[in-house]
């Protein structure tokens, strides 16, 4: 993964990531979580503006995740120098 993304989309590409592994496809997310297919694919795609607090969180309970190991998972991929 890209170190120098901001945080946002790193969060997001763990999100993919484990949809991914889970063989969930953005149809399935989708129906999972409430968030319409198209604002999912822009939202894993990283066109527009990334998730809500709130669709974050139901994508975490879809995918079984808890949102603070997706977290730490995108901010361990900070490099160093840029989070001090």
């Amino acid at each position: 993964m890209d170190t120098t993304e901001p945080l946002d989309r790193r969060i997001t590409a763990e999100i993919a990531a484990a949809a991914k592994a889970a063989g969930v496809s953005q149809r399935e997310l989708a129906a999972r979580t409430g968030i319409p297919l198209v604002t999912l694919t822009r939202r894993l795609g990283g066109t527009g503006k990334g998730f809500t607090v709130s669709e974050l969180l139901a994508a975490c309970v879809a995918l079984d995740l808890s949102l603070t190991e997706v977290a730490l998972r995108a901010e361990r991929a900070t490099p160093r120098a840029a989070a001090a």
